[in-house]
């Protein structure tokens, strides 16, 4: 028997007082199963009789449950022969022990488990911390909702940059942002909402299931104000990196305050010291107010800073070295830029800074990957000279005469692979395609915009991949490779293919304690000689349970020029996400030229296992961002299912599984080569 000391995180109400400051097909085109339609072509779960004991593997003791409403849990019982009650409710037990549930979340954070097999009997207490429910105002009572007022931090911005402002305070009143120099901002009352877990909007099959739900009480406020020189009262909050660049910093208030008087009024315990801004909420002619925990400092639009990214991560050689910037702070992937790219910075949020690459286009980039250069650099600019071809006998490299390093992205289409590239002119007089090659049938170059220099290349074929980097005298080489040689017969001959077994570190467990990592290695183990019969040369990330850096696995298959690389895993739900309706097979890519293969990869294991069908999908995932080469990662099952998990263990699903991926390869190649002829 196992105890626990109870653990829990209580709901409590954070106030600012008053004055305050996540049937296989039948045929091709046939529907795909979906839902409790799903047939599964898997062995029954074998029988295990052993001693009575509960092993709960999820979720840990003392772990706090990302889910507030309902969560699942599983473990085993050691015994098919048990039956088993959490909390009161009785829970199926499979014939090996292993056991999922999907229930609600204790309040208190406590799951009391107890077991019965034959006359034995066995409990546990399992005890976890349980998220707080949102904050919430007793009626009657004017507070804002402390820890509510955004933004916080460290800032730098434009002068005129539009910066929102919200809190959550009592419903029903005025309020107001109030600016260092007096100037009172209006803002208008909404309802407030809860956020649904990126796990719930990521894998809840189901429209509507994703929890957004009203808080009954507060209402949230929002307003924005033109960006103005601000310092916190509280001086913990950091200040932004890039404020010996603005030109207007020094012009914000000296807070006339001992920094203990700031803390007091960073706390609520103290008014707000003059000269910083702050929120202010009026209910019934009753006020609170709350301090604006935010540094901004302006920078000089005509002189911003500039820096170099430099891939923090420091694997590989710069040529190996990517740093990635995304459309927003905190969002996702969408231009890869090789170290030693020069960047011109207009902005500073949250460890990020913004580059400029138009006008009115912006990317950010973690500031921890960027090399400020000294005050007084000129941003990176000129005139873009010559294109030069040069075919080679496995790929085309595009060299493009470049004034500076600057910020580019590459986009492909079904025959064609576009290099639009920010804050220089075009100037190319000369595109030479250099000895006559079949691959690039015309290349063009256009200006769409001021400082916006667009090359297009033309294909004869769809594109496989292509890898982008700076060349020492700072020309930039879009290397565009040519599909491969493949015989329709036996389409894998001669192909190097990179298999990569999913983790460790990291990855899912199952009731029983298999692991990801193990099920992944066990599958890729098959495949190897699958694919060394078919002819194909076979690339591994790993062949034991060492270890390998998730960052390391891409630049190895890239290094070792794989024609196709495939990352082999079987999934886990994040908290709350009910498995026993969104369970599934699905898999992964990134980039266009991904997407056929990805394809074959689903219609293939659908096929061999009939599990229920979540489809393929995009997602920016570590194994299916190279670039160089189609790649895709397969989600063949979820561990936590304890029939899957069960078939994991199995070699002969294994193998099946192995064979599968084989048939997606071949099916994959193929394709590509009769789309050739």
């Amino acid at each position: 028997m196992q105890t626990g000391k109870i653990r829990s995180i209580g709901v409590l109400a954070l106030l600012v007082t008053v004055g305050a400051c996540g049937p296989g097909r039948s045929g091709p085109g046939a529907p795909r199963p979906s839902g409790d339609e799903a047939e599964w072509v898997l062995p029954e779960i074998p029988r295990r009789t052993a001693p009575l004991r509960i092993d709960v593997v999820h979720p840990a003791e003392g772990s706090t449950v990302a889910a507030r409403d309902s969560t699942f849990v599983f473990g085993s019982t050691g015994t098919g022969e048990a039956s088993l009650w959490i909390n009161g409710t009785p829970v199926r037990v499979e014939a090996n022990g292993a056991f999922l549930a999907f229930l609600p979340v204790p309040a208190d954070g406590v799951y009391r488990v107890a077991a019965r097999a034959g006359a034995d009997t066995a409990s546990l207490v399992r005890t976890v911390n349980v998220p707080a429910a949102p904050p919430t105002i007793p009626a009657g009572v004017v507070a804002i909702v402390e820890g509510s007022v955004t933004p916080r931090g460290a800032w730098s911005a434009l002068p005129g940059e539009r910066i929102d402002v919200s809190f959550r305070g009592a419903p029903g009143g005025r309020a107001t942002l109030v600016l260092p120099d007096g100037k009172r901002v209006p803002m208008v009352e909404d309802v407030a909402l809860t956020e649904a877990s990126w796990g719930q909007q990521a894998f809840a099959v189901e429209p509507g299931t994703a929890g957004v739900r009203r808080i009954g009480g507060v209402s949230t406020y929002r307003g924005y104000f033109e960006a103005v020189p601000l310092r916190a009262a509280d001086p913990s909050v950091p200040q932004p990196t890039l404020a010996r660049y603005g030109a207007w910093v020094d012009e914000a208030p000296v807070i006339a305050a001992t920094a203990g008087e700031a803390v007091e009024a960073a706390r609520g315990t103290a008014p707000c010291p003059e000269g910083t801004a702050y929120v202010e909420l009026t209910v019934d002619g009753e006020t609170v107010r709350a301090p604006l925990q935010l540094n901004v400092a302006l920078l000089d639009p005509t002189r911003p800073p500039v820096g170099v990214v430099r891939d923090p991560g420091a694997f590989g050689t710069e040529s190996d070295s990517i740093v990635v910037a995304r459309p927003t702070t905190g969002g996702t992937y969408l231009y890869f830029w090789p170290d030693g790219t020069e960047i011109a910075l207009t902005g500073e949020r949250g460890g990020e800074y913004r580059v400029r690459l138009t006008e009115t286009l912006s990317a950010w980039v973690g500031a921890d990957a960027v090399i400020l250069r000294p005050a007084g650099t000129p941003p990176p600019t000129g005139r873009i000279g010559t294109v030069r071809m040069t075919p080679r006998d496995e790929w085309v490299d595009v060299r493009v005469a470049m004034p500076a390093r600057l910020p580019f992205r590459v986009d492909e289409d079904e025959r064609s692979i576009s290099l639009t590239i920010y804050g220089g002119t075009g100037n190319t007089d000369w595109l030479q395609y250099g000895a006559t090659d079949p691959l690039i049938e015309w290349a063009d170059w256009s200006a769409p915009a001021d400082e916006v220099y667009r090359l297009t290349l033309r294909l004869s074929e769809r594109p496989w991949g292509y890898r982008t980097f700076w060349t020492p005298n700072g020309d930039l080489v879009l290397r565009v490779r040519r599909t491969p040689d493949i015989d329709p017969d036996r389409p894998l001959r001669g192909l190097v293919i990179a298999v990569d077994p999913g983790h460790p570190p990291a990855g899912a467990i199952g009731p029983t304690r298999l692991t990801e990592a193990e099920a992944n290695l066990a599958i890729a183990l098959k495949l190897l000689p699958m694919l060394e019969r078919a002819g194909a040369r076979v690339v591994m990330t790993r062949t034991d349970t060492t270890a390998v850096p998730l960052v390391w696995r891409p630049i190895l298959a890239t290094r070792e020029d794989a024609d196709i690389l495939v990352s082999i895993h079987n999934n886990a739900f994040p908290d709350g996400v009910n498995p026993f309706v969104n369970n599934g097979t699905s898999v992964y890519y990134f980039h266009p030229h991904s997407v056929d293969l990805a394809r074959a990869f689903q219609d293939e294991l659908l096929e061999e296992l009939r599990l229920r069908d979540l489809g393929i999908g995009r997602s920016n995932l570590a194994l299916v961002r190279p670039t160089w080469m189609p790649s895709a990662l397969t989600e063949t099952m979820y561990l936590m299912i304890p029939r899957q998990e069960a078939a994991l263990r199995d070699p002969s699903v294994q193998e099946r599984i192995a064979r599968a991926h084989l048939r997606a390869l071949e099916t994959f190649a193929r394709g590509r080569a009769e789309a050739r002829r």
